[in-house]
């Protein structure tokens, strides 16, 4: 493993993930690691990072960030005081979990698919063997992929992909004002990469034969302290000592944006929609 990794175009984003990755978001140190370990498996603007904030909050379940996301483990570099730019997957864990392992022994790890393609180009084994030392598993989904598409397409286009980014943007970052045009070949192209990626963890999940629970995003966001509380009893933690309160949402592409119902109309589904 190299933090040798192509780097992103705005200072902004790098100063999110070198946050991200800091010691400021560390649990006291646990030398043994973790005694329960899941994953939520995501596709990109899945609500992901809502469910991870929530998760984090709680500060009884980890910190599940996407710690092999390239760009990602060169922040976990950068955070280091010993100068080390490189090491393997085994060692780079074994250190995350020392740091994000909540007190009672609970780690855990967000992998968009792409990641795992991009970390395994070749040795989808040695991906399977990686995730078999999980406990359990979150698919997170969304069920309107179109509006999935567009929002990627634009988080894509401007480099926003939630809402902490505002917090580390310079005042005049060109990412503030950026207008998105429609598209519609790049919308189908984020199509087939979000739905080519539910499709691989479906087929991964099902080899592993692990215990997985499914969260979609829109139920999270119409009851998002229920769906929290799901979630939260899956993965072994009392509810009642987690202290979820509603935010106030910020929808990862919102629903009646026009861009969704101009593809929309492009692929012929419109209509069924709204008889829906």
């Amino acid at each position: 493993m190299t933090s040798e990794v192509k780097a992103t175009k705005n200072i902004g984003n790098i100063r999110k993930i070198d946050f991200l990755m800091s010691a400021q978001r560390d649990f006291p140190v646990r030398e043994d690691g973790a005694s329960y370990r899941y994953v939520l498996c995501s596709t990109p603007r899945s609500g992901s990072n809502l469910i991870g904030d929530m998760l984090h909050a709680t500060r009884l379940a980890g910190d599940p960030q996407e710690y092999l996301n390239a760009r990602y483990i060169a922040g976990f570099m950068r955070s280091l005081a010993d100068g080390t730019s490189q090491m393997d997957i085994g060692e780079y864990m074994a250190r995350l979990e020392r740091r994000r392992t909540s007190p009672d022994g609970i780690f855990g790890v967000k992998i968009h698919y792409e990641h795992i393609t991009a970390q395994w180009p070749k040795h989808i084994g040695q991906a399977v063997r990686f995730l078999r030392g999980y406990d359990h598993f979150v698919l997170l989904t969304r069920r309107d992929k179109v509006a999935q598409a567009v929002s990627l397409y634009k988080a894509r286009q401007t480099q926003i992909w939630s809402s902490l980014d505002y917090k580390f943007m310079d005042a005049d970052d060109p990412r503030r004002d950026k207008q998105v045009d429609y598209d519609p070949r790049a919308i189908t192209r984020a199509l087939s990469d979000v739905i080519d990626q539910e499709i691989a963890w479906r087929a991964v999940l099902q080899h592993l034969g692990k215990p997985v629970v499914e969260i979609a995003y829109e139920d999270v966001v119409a009851d998002y302290v229920g769906e929290s509380h799901k979630l939260l009893r899956v993965l072994g933690i009392d509810p009642a000592q987690a202290g979820v309160t509603a935010p106030s949402i910020r929808k990862q592409g919102a629903d009646n944006d026009p861009m969704i119902g101009r593809f929309k109309q492009l692929l012929g589904v419109a209509a069924a929609d709204n008889t829906a």
